[in-house]
This record gives structure tokens, sequence and C-alpha cells, in this order.
């Protein structure tokens, strides 16, 4: 690392030595961002939001946790969990031959660590290490098909109680936060819903965290309680997720989709959820019995936030299986359009959002896959691949798991001027967002940075004001002028880019069709180096490097040759804050091609 980035991590607070006073940071952001939060309705944080908890210490600046707070998952190997995987139909479905190979893996890991608890890493060195006539349980262990890996998970999982019986739970520490960043983010969503309580009796904004975005809904909802809690808000969790939806739609047909509710969680992926969170699995149960109950909820709350993880899971618990908009998805919009409700995501909790049309265009979903595989291959209008699809192991679907698929028709549909990626300059995700916008017609996307959010006000009004606010940037590509050429395979593109940073503004103008900035720090004339936030991303590093330049900056990546290309009317801006300096520029021109 260095020395200049090292410096820049410590003063924030984001490194692993704190070194300013937490308040004096803080206050150091509050004052460059000048956010004013009654402006915005939507807040869009590209993920990343690294938080200190019971469950990840590695992110506090001073740990102090108690025994009666959740602090790792254990597994327990006994003869009932055992049992339950070698009766399972994921464990059912293997070829006879591999089925026994299997089958006396599990037995082989029995007899060594017979009614132990081991930790995630030592349960996957047992399957290293057991005794299976030599069956190699490493290299099955890697290649299990999601539904057996996530059966002896779920089955193996040890529910984590306290000696009075309550279950343990994650908890959040704001104040002790490394990345000071997350904290603020944090704190400006609750400020964004406390505007718009109008309640004077009401002393904190009512707040509901969906975590739809996981395999396992109810394994985040702790956190997400309690990381709003800590920022000052009153906050509830809503079990709205696809295994809800599915049972709702049940029920409206006349059949117990309810009392179906752990079928239809195992056939989604997720098994023996009751025995590891009973509250959680039973307001699942009371709600879905009774869908008034969550009805209500969403109509006495200021903000709703939404996890991350995959946003078609998410899609999945906002939409029926025709496509339509459930009953709760028609209340969020209905409330927002009122601008009674602020919504927010992170992650996959961003990247549902956008939907509807811009310019008479559908507003796509992005759902998966990396920029060389986007350019090698093209862009998919299906559901994503599993993650764990190998060479050894290909998807069902013939797809890639780093293959760009879509939902043309997008998500939720509360963002409808473009679509939207997270976790974005971190990843290099520049060619996959905009092969995407430029193959499906869409004139803007954004990419939010990690530990950073785009925030969105008033989409209906004749200028709708965005700010961005946090540790890294939005970058934004503009299609309207551009080219998009496939020619034996050969992809070749050409569109316009903007990148804004912490404090930066803008707007957009529905009836000119055109934006506008406000940007802050120094309009820059020459090449002035400047060092990124954070070192990950080879085009942040090379706008960064050569903020001001006049002049075409080249490289290549992963098989793609890019070149930005600035003109007369390309605009840096630097701001300087002790150490960190940023580069924002807007109307810079860029080509792709592999």
């Amino acid at each position: 690392m260095k020395p200049l980035l090292l410096s820049t991590f410590l003063s924030l607070g984001l490194g692993a030595t704190f070194v300013a006073n937490g308040s004096e940071i803080d206050n150091k952001i509050r004052k460059n961002a000048d956010f004013q939060a009654g402006n915005y309705q939507l807040m869009l944080v590209g993920g990343g939001l690294s938080t200190c908890s019971s469950l990840a210490s590695g992110n506090c600046l001073d740990a102090d946790f108690d025994d009666t707070t959740r602090q790792q998952s254990h597994y327990l190997i006994d003869e009932k969990n055992i049992d339950a995987i070698l009766t399972s139909q994921a464990f059912s479905s293997l070829t006879g031959d591999k089925r026994e190979k299997v089958k006396n893996l599990f037995m082989g890991i029995y007899a060594e660590y017979q009614n132990e608890h081991l930790t995630r890493d030592e349960l996957k060195r047992a399957f290293s290490n057991a005794d299976a006539g030599g069956f190699d349980g490493s290299a099955f262990y890697n290649s299990m098909s999601d539904e057996l890996y996530y059966t002896v998970l779920d089955h193996l999982e040890a529910p984590d109680h306290l000696p009075s019986g309550e279950r343990r739970q994650e908890q959040v520490d704001l104040s002790q936060n490394k990345n000071r960043y997350a904290k603020y983010i944090y704190e400006q969503f609750v400020a964004m819903a406390a505007a718009r309580v109008d309640d004077s009796s009401q002393s904190k904004p009512k707040i509901a965290v969906i975590t739809a975005s996981s395999r396992d809904p109810f394994e985040s909802a702790d956190f997400y309680q309690s990381a709003f809690e800590q920022a000052g808000a009153e906050v509830i969790w809503l079990p709205l997720d696809q295994s809800y939806q599915q049972a709702r739609e049940w029920q409206d047909k006349g059949f117990d989709g309810c009392g179906r509710l752990t079928e239809i969680r195992a056939d989604n992926g997720s098994f023996n959820r009751e025995a590891i969170y009973p509250d959680r699995t039973a307001l699942q149960l009371e709600m879905c019995s009774k869908p008034e109950l969550m009805w209500k909820q969403l109509e006495q709350i200021q903000g709703v936030f939404f996890n991350g993880g995959d946003q078609s899971l998410t899609r999945k618990a906002l939409r029926r299986s025709d496509g339509s908009d459930s009953p709760e998805l028609k209340l969020i919009k209905q409330r927002f359009a009122e601008g009674q409700l602020v919504v927010g995501g992170t992650s996959a909790g961003t990247a549902i959002q956008p939907g509807g049309q811009f310019n008479q265009r559908p507003l796509p979903m992005i759902s998966n896959g990396d920029s060389d595989t986007a350019f090698e291959r093209g862009a998919f209008a299906v559901y994503p691949p599993s993650q764990r699809c190998q060479p050894e192991t290909p998807c069902d679907s013939g797809l890639l798991a780093s293959d760009l698929t879509y939902e043309a028709d997008g998500g939720s549909g509360l963002f409808n001027l473009g679509t939207l990626d997270t976790h974005f300059s971190e990843r290099d995700r520049e060619a996959r967002l905009a092969l995407l916008a430029a193959f499906t017609g869409t004139r803007f996307a954004f990419g939010v940075d990690e530990a950073t959010a785009l925030v969105v006000g008033n989409q209906t009004a004749q200028q709708t004001p965005m700010a961005v606010i946090g540790q890294g940037g939005v970058w934004m590509v503009d299609t309207q002028s551009g080219i998009y050429k496939l020619q034996n395979n050969k992809r070749q593109l050409v569109a316009m880019s903007h990148y804004l940073n912490h404090g930066d503004t803008l707007s957009y103008d529905h009836q000119e069709q055109a934006l506008s900035f406000s940007l802050k720090g120094e309009p820059l004339q020459q090449i002035k180096a400047t060092t990124p936030p954070v070192e990950d991303g080879q085009w942040r590093q090379q706008l960064f490097g050569h903020c001001g330049s006049k002049e075409p900056i080249r490289w290549s990546q992963d098989g793609i040759a890019f070149v930005a290309a600035p003109s007369e009317d390309t605009r840096y801006f630097r701001l300087e804050d002790d150490e960190l300096a940023r580069c924002s520029y807007i109307n810079l021109s860029f080509g792709m091609e592999n």
C-alpha cells in the first residue's frame, strides 16, 4: 500500500488503526457533503457498507461485544443432523454410486467429529480430512450443487441460544465503525425518513428492513435491525421474501400456502430455519396468514431498506409469478409517489430498483456477470446462473457463471432514470454496465462504488435532483450519442461518461432531457495526479492518475482495450481534504473494444 494511500485510510478511520478523533472525521464528512436529507427520496448504495458488528469485529475500531451477542455460526455433527442430510431430496438425487460414496463421507465425518460443534472453516476441513475410502471430500465440498450445499449447511447449523432460551442476536455498534462513511450513510437514510415524520408525538422515524435478497432472509435480519436502531430509528423487520410471496399466491388460489411455508422455503433452497430462527419464522407465518398485518406496517413506516445479496430473489419477493406487482410493492410505490416514504438499498437492494420506462424504453435490471465475459459473449435476458457453477459442474442453463444477464422489464420500478450497478469501480464493472446500456438502448446507467450512495429526489418533478455521498463515487454512462457495434464476435462501444464524488450534485431536466452538474473542488486545466480512496479498480486508477488530462488515456484489461478521450467539453475537478484528494469529471468520451 502506498504511503499516501495508507495515511488517507488512517485519517478517515478506514484502516486498521484509528488515528483521528471519530467526531472530527464525521464532521469533515458532513461538511464536505452539505447534504440536505429532506430533499431526497431514494438512497442507492453500492454495497460494501463495512459495519462493526458482533459477527464482523474486524470492521470495528474497538470491538467490545459480550457473550450475549451472536459472534459465530456453529455446525453440530450429530446423528439427527447427519440423518436429515442423508434423507434429504438433494442427497436422494445423487446417482447410486456417488450417493454411496457421499454417504460414506458423511459417516466418516460423523465418526471423527461426533457431537462436536465446528466453525464454517472447521467444517470445510472436516470434509478434507474425513476417511471416505479414497473419495475426495474436499473436491466434493467445492462441487456440490446449490441444493445439496445449502441442505448440508442448514441442517448442520446449530441453534445459538442464551441460558434463558432466547436466541443470541448479531449486534451492531456504529460508534466503533472503522469506515466512517458507512456510518454516515446509515445516518443519512434515517435523516431522510425523519423528514417524512408528520406526527409531533413520534420521536423517531420508523423504518422497515426487508432482507429478501438473501437465500436465508432470516440470517441478516438482526444485523439490519440493529444497524438502523444505532443510526437513530425505530426499526421493524418485515418477512417479505420469495417464499412469503409464493405462499400468498397459493392462499389467493384457495390452497393452504402459509401452512406449506417450510416446504416452500426448502424448494427455494433454505432448510430447517424454524430451528435456528423460531421467532422470525413464526412472524412470517403470522403475516402470511394475515397479510393485512404486513400492509398495516407498510402504511405506518417512513422508510424501507432492502439488503444486499441477489436482486433476482428480491424481485421474486416484490412481484407475482406473472410479473405483476405484489400488493406489498403496490403499497410501497403508492406511498413513495406521495412522498410519504423513502426507499433505500445496498448492493442487490440498489440493483433491484430500476424499472418502468425512460424515453419509451424499458429499463433493465442487471442480475449477473463480469466485464470481460460480457464483451466476449454479450448479454442474456434470462435468469442468472448459479455462482457455484464450475467447469467440472457446469450450469444447467448452458450459461457461464460469469455471463452478463438481466431482466428486460426491470425490478421494483422505483428508479426510472436508468439502470444501476454496484460494487462498481472496485470490481471493474464499467464495461459490463456500458455494454448492457448500449445493447438495450438505455440512455443512462449509473455505477455506484462501495460505501457510496447515489441519492435521488422527486422523479416526477421537471427537475430531479441527485447527489453523491460516501467513500467512492458514482460513474455515469450516457449512450445518447454513442455507438455499439458487433462484428465477428468483436464488440466496439463508444459513449459519454461522468464521475461524481462525495458532495457533488446533479440534476436531470425532464423537459430538456439534459443533465446539469455542480461539482466541488478546483477546476483543473492540467494533469494533477490524484490517489483514489481505495486501490481497487483500473478505470478509477487511470482517471485519478491522469486527472486533468487533455490527451487520450489508454489501457487494457482482461482482453478489453479502453480509451478515455477528453474533448473541449470535458471538465475535471479536484477536491483536496487533508491527504485525501478526489477527481470528479464530466463529459468524458470513452471507447471500449475486445
